[in-house]
Order: structure tokens, then C-alpha cells, then sequence
């Protein structure tokens, strides 16, 4: 078998399986990768690891430090204002198409997403499904692809997110409120009780960055076996990507 073709066969499945341990937060942020380990767990060989890594820097997820090797990217609050700002401008450029599209099943729909939310034990699957009904009525797939991407990216944030739960709960406006504003139908109304939504909860994450940045990086610790998915999906990745 050409070596080449091998490993751009395995490349995407071991990128799958790195972003999956880093967004769960397996992989700490600014720790160093111990590069045999995590491949003797991926079961892969070092060749087409250090390719998905370089995969992952293109991403942001890996950095690749001179006489250190590739460390998880710390998350910054530039990232977070960053990932902000980009999502609420597509988000804000999608209001006027979809509000008129929205129907009385998209509103039960929303809103039976957002008690599963409110209750505080779902994962991202269930935030993108929320934005994903809000959103498609709109007819801009690629423009919500954008959108869900980002969400995937702030479960780097989840972390300290989960620290100021409390937070967030007590913040205005609710989820509740976003829904009632785009019930109501008004263009404005529904586009600043959005942004409204959206800025609150940043703001209080950037808050707690501040703080919780400085805390030292714990020591480096052995990586963990991949686990692809949110749902207690157990498959592998790796071996999926290359049938």
C-alpha cells in the first residue's frame, strides 16, 4: 500500500479524534502533546499524527511552540470576543429572512428545547438544534453551517462557562424572552433582544477569563482514549474515516 495515500486516508480520522479529546477538554489547554503517547492510544502510527496536528493548527486548536513541541492553543478572550462577533453577525443578517418563515411548530419546537436547556445537562447537539430551528427557516445553509461550526468551537469555553453557571441562569434576557421577541414579529425588537441575549452571557465569560486564565496549567498527564461524539457514541473515528 502507498504510504502517501495511507495516511491521507487517516489523517481526517485522527483529526476527528484530537479536535473530539480537546473540545472535551481532554487534552487541557497550553499542555504539552505527548505525541507517542496519544498515538499509541489512537492506535495510529506518528507519521500522520503530527499531519493532523498540523491539520488542528489551521484550526486554532494546536500550537506549535520552538524547542516545546505542539501544546493544546490556550483559549483567549479574543477568541471568545472574536467567536462572538462573527457569530452574531450572521446570526443578525439571518433574522430578517427567517422571521416571517417561522411557524407555530417552530415556536413549540424552540421553545421544548429551551426547558431542555434550562435544565442544564445537555450538550452542544442540543444548542446547535435550538439555533438550527431558529435559523433554517432562513434558506442560508452555509451561513448556519458557519453558525453551528461556532458552536462547536465554545465548547473550548464550556469549562468556565460551567463555573458561572449561576450567572447565567440569572441573566436577561432568558431564552424565553428571544423566543417571545421573535414570536412577536418585530424586525428590531427580535434583532436586539438577540444581540441583547448573546452579549450578556460573553460578557460574564470574559469576566471569569480574566480570572481564571492565571491559574497555573497542571502538570502534563497522559492523554485519554479517544471517545468520538456527545452521545455516548463509542465508535472509532479513525478506523470510520479510512473505509
Amino acid at each position: 500500500m502507498n504510504p502517501f495515500i495511507d495516511n491521507q486516508t487517516l489523517v481526517p480520522g485522527i483529526m476527528e479524534a484530537v479536535r473530539d479529546q480537546i473540545l472535551r477538554g481532554e487534552l487541557p489547554v497550553g499542555q504539552r502533546l505527548r505525541q507517542a503517547a496519544l498515538a499509541q492510544s489512537l492506535r495510529v502510527s506518528p507519521v500522520p499524527l503530527r499531519e493532523a496536528l498540523r491539520g488542528l493548527e489551521s484550526e486554532g486548536l494546536i500550537t506549535f511552540l520552538p524547542f516545546k513541541g505542539a501544546i493544546v492553543t490556550p483559549v483567549t478572550i479574543q477568541e471568545v470576543v472574536e467567536t462572538q462577533e462573527l457569530t452574531m453577525a450572521l446570526e443578525l443578517a439571518l433574522v430578517p429572512l427567517t422571521l416571517p418563515r417561522l411557524s407555530r411548530d417552530d415556536f413549540r419546537l424552540l421553545r421544548a428545547l429551551s426547558e431542555e436547556l434550562d435544565q442544564g445537562n445537555r450538550g452542544p447537539e442540543t444548542v446547535i438544534e435550538f439555533y438550527r430551528v431558529l435559523f433554517q427557516p432562513a434558506g442560508r445553509p452555509q451561513m448556519l453551517r458557519i453558525i453551528e461550526s461556532m458552536i462547536w468551537r465554545t465548547v473550548r469555553f464550556f469549562p468556565i462557562m460551567q463555573s458561572i453557571r449561576s450567572k447565567f441562569r440569572e441573566a436577561t434576557p432568558t431564552r424565553e424572552e428571544m423566543i417571545r421577541a421573535f414570536e412577536a414579529g418585530d424586525l428590531e425588537e427580535a434583532k436586539q433582544v438577540l444581540h441583547a441575549f448573546h452579549q450578556v452571557r460573553v460578557d460574564a465569560l470574559v469576566a471569569a477569563m480574566g480570572v481564571q486564565l492565571q491559574r497555573p496549567v497542571p502538570p502534563d498527564r497522559p492523554p485519554r482514549s479517544s471517545r468520538a461524539g456527545w452521545s455516548g457514541d463509542h465508535h472509532n473515528p479513525i478506523q470510520r474515516s479510512a473505509t
